[in-house]
């Protein structure tokens, strides 16, 4: 649950009648009888907030504690992801031109065999790659915020480009973030280093919200229904 250590209500998927048909979702409090704290795990990266494992132990529910209506739960998940993994998105090209910003510093600074390391070919190539592939995920998720925020757009195509932002965008930031680590070398590794910490807050952004693979799934459930346009097509409303 992100962010459970300070949520005073929750938002709970849930199948009405076990029915996935009717999937809703429920606003629940997180003092009401039947919520138990189990607890409070420690992850690899530091957010400032916890991300605390609940129970629900015959938590009862009222009729205005459903959010939208019954059996809309799927849309409202839907919906919600496209929020979230347009915002990692954002959230790993930016620290991935954080890393780049660092390694080229270091870089340029840092000298051996009588000459800066950003002389080398080896270095040189290494934040070349950094800076074309940051380029080409900032672009994709411009391009899918400029069509999420006109309004009126298709939910499915935008929820499948969505998909492709938090994939491309991720995987780029792992692949950045790591040449970093190799740029900076051993120093890369010190806690001390900024690259390091990136390295570990960045990894997640691989798994939640729908890891790679389930991404790959969304994107390859949208060829198959509607074709390669929402990906190879112009940008709707251009």
């Amino acid at each position: 649950m992100t962010s459970g250590d300070v949520a005073d209500f929750f938002l709970v998927h849930a199948h009405v009648d076990g029915d996935p048909a009717r999937a809703t979702v429920f606003l629940v409090d997180k003092d009401a009888p039947g919520v138990r704290l189990v607890r409070t795990p420690k992850y690899m990266h530091t957010f400032v907030f916890e991300h605390p494992i609940y129970a629900f132990e015959d938590v009862r529910v009222s009729d205005d504690q459903v959010l939208g209506e019954i059996g809309q739960g799927f849309e409202l998940t839907k919906d919600w992801f496209v929020e979230e993994r347009i915002m990692i998105g954002a959230r790993t090209v930016g620290a991935a031109g954080r890393a780049l910003d660092l390694s080229l510093a270091f870089a340029k600074e840092r000298r051996q065999f009588g000459q800066a390391i950003v002389d080398f070919q080896a270095i040189e190539f290494m934040l070349a790659d950094m800076a074309a592939e940051i380029m080409a995920a900032k672009a994709l998720l411009y391009r899918v915020c400029w069509e999420a925020a006109r309004g009126g757009a298709d939910r499915k195509r935008i929820h499948a480009q969505a998909s492709a932002v938090k994939l491309v965008c991720s995987e780029t930031a792992g692949r950045v973030i790591d040449k970093a680590v190799q740029v900076f070398g051993g120093r890369g590794y010190m806690r001390e280093q900024p690259v390091e910490r990136l390295y570990r807050e960045l990894r997640v952004d691989r798994i939640w919200e729908g890891t790679s693979e389930i991404q790959r799934v969304v994107i390859g459930n949208e060829l198959r229904k509607r074709g390669p346009e929402a990906y190879t097509g112009w940008p709707a409303g251009g």
